[in-house]
């Protein structure tokens, strides 16, 4: 590696979770000079999707480490036969399991609403061409052991034959109020709780709390909630519904997600002449003088490289060696969230039904497991075989919460149990076939202004803002990675547009 010792980097990239993947594709049609780096075998960072192999060795890697994710309990595999197999003796003819590549775990799923500043970035930077979108359909409320799909629309509302008229009525005035006011306007200060807004000035009955909880994605309790933000995200649920078709909202990109945007990025970042390398991470920085207004990087194979800029996540830049420069205030706080995977033997068909005879087939359904009595929401994310990321026959639950207490990963496992019993009327006995439980340290709220974090007095040490735990991508992202390609191109920038390219010739096409 003689050749990246020789002359400065414009800029090393740590980390090839989305934003970091995002920001070299921004910069991926500049003529700048980009290293882009991470420890890891595999694209994608936090957003990684992994096979079972590398899930399991994901699990024993971060055991305990890590500020993202500090923490993993257990990994089981279990048979079909009820009998379970323990970590490392990894045996899919006994449990029904697949081959492990046949697998595809996204360790941050998300969905993309239709009506995002996200997608249409996708599509003017031109990688929507190298991704496939599949179909978001049906959200579901699992209540007082009952599951039920809910209504998104008006049409819902009124053919919905298990709500009365007056609920009908109040639901409609609802539907009126968010598409007639804007709350988002607001959405960056404390109004009254979400509860307050929906028990008093909305006279929504308590009963119908959840499902409506649902439709806003927000994760903390009703109580916790700010009413302001829960309208906006209700807001663009709404907007967003029948956009890709009757009764859509949202899509996923096939084979992982976030995962596969990320890795399509990078793709165009090799493209534009950057450098890649995986299993390398930053072992060291160095701050030069101001003079010289450089930074040296030791990479972990000891090569020394040179560079007018750093940008990386929390995790994948070197605590130690930030730990004596000045770090500016970052006003988004973690919070502790756990989760959960589950390969599901059955393929549970009736949670991706078409809304419609021409209408696509979805492959993922979202349900919230209304836990009462003021606790947090169970959020399921059910991704059938469609996703590419099981085999035929199979799906996958990724279950989330807020709770982070011991008991968190029991509350995740009843969850999962709720839903396969509701489900077992429809399916031939679904099981968990595989599962791992973890936790992760993640915002609750997205931050409220794009306003980047740096190491040094001089600006070339910088750390991109945590993301929110979402179930939804959330936009701010693209704000963060457009000031970072803002500060990297300083004056130039005014050259280029934002994630807005001219579509590249091919090669191969006759002229």
């Amino acid at each position: 590696m003689e050749s990246l010792t020789e002359g400065v980097w414009d800029a090393v990239i740590s980390g090839t979770s989305l934003p970091q993947s995002l920001l070299a594709l921004a910069l991926s049609r500049t003529d700048l000079k980009v290293i882009h780096v991470d420890r890891n075998s595999y694209y994608g960072g936090v957003d990684a999707g992994l096979s079972l192999k590398e899930a399991e060795a994901w699990v024993e890697a971060r055991k305990g480490t890590g500020k993202v994710f500090p923490a993993l309990t257990w990994l089981t595999v279990t048979a079909s036969s009820s009998e379970s197999v323990e970590y490392g003796i990894f045996k899919a003819e006994q449990s029904g399991l697949g081959l492990a590549r046949a697998y595809t775990i996204s360790l941050k799923p998300q969905i993309i609403y239709a009506k995002s500043r996200f997608l249409p970035s996708l599509v003017s930077s031109q990688i929507h061409t190298q991704l496939e979108f599949q179909a978001v359909g049906a959200f579901w409320v699992f209540s007082d052991g009952e599951l039920k799909k809910i209504p998104s629309n008006r049409e819902d509302v009124f053919a919905d034959d298990s709500l009365s008229v007056r609920d009908k009525r109040r639901l409609m005035g609802l539907l009126r109020h968010v598409l007639e006011n804007n709350d988002d306007e607001t959405a960056g200060t404390r109004q009254e709780s979400l509860k307050i807004k929906l028990q008093g000035q909305l006279r929504i009955p308590e009963n119908l709390e959840a499902a409506i909880q649902a439709l806003t994605l927000t994760t903390d309790t009703t109580v916790n909630v700010d009413s302001g933000v829960a309208m906006a995200r209700l807001k663009r649920h709404l907007l967003s519904t029948g956009y890709f078709g009757p009764g859509l909202a949202a899509v996923i990109a096939k084979y992982g997600g976030t995962s596969e945007i990320a890795q399509v990025a990078c793709r165009a970042g090799a493209v534009g002449g950057f450098v890649y390398l995986l299993g390398h991470g930053i072992e060291s920085i160095r701050a030069e003088s101001a003079e010289e207004n450089l930074v040296q990087v030791k990479l972990s194979d000891g090569t020394q490289i040179s560079t007018r800029r750093i940008v990386g996540m929390e995790d994948d830049l070197p605590s130690d060696s930030l730990a004596s420069l000045n770090t500016s205030q970052d006003t988004a706080p973690p919070h502790p969230v756990s989760h959960s995977i589950s390969i599901i033997s059955s393929r549970l068909g009736s949670f991706f039904t078409s809304a419609s005879d021409t209408g696509p087939v979805p492959a993922v359904s979202i349900v919230l497991v209304d836990r009462g009595q003021g606790q947090a929401p169970v959020y399921l994310q059910i991704h059938s075989e469609d996703t590419g990321e099981c085999p035929t026959g199979q799906c996958i639950i990724y279950a989330s919460t807020v709770q982070s207490n011991p008991s968190a990963q029991h509350t995740l496992k009843s969850s999962v149990d709720h839903i396969l019993t509701a489900a077992s009327e429809n399916e031939d006995n679904p099981v968990v076939l595989w599962s791992i439980h973890y936790q992760s340290n993640e915002p609750l709220t997205a931050p409220q202004s794009s306003a980047l974090l740096f190491h040094d007095d001089y600006k070339r040490i910088f750390q991109l803002p945590k993301r929110p735990h979402d179930v939804a991508l959330d936009d701010s992202v693209l704000d963060s990675v457009k000031a970072m390609w803002q500060e990297i191109l300083g004056e130039r920038s005014a050259e280029y547009d934002f994630l807005r390219f001219e579509e590249r010739p091919d090669p191969n096409e006759e002229e």
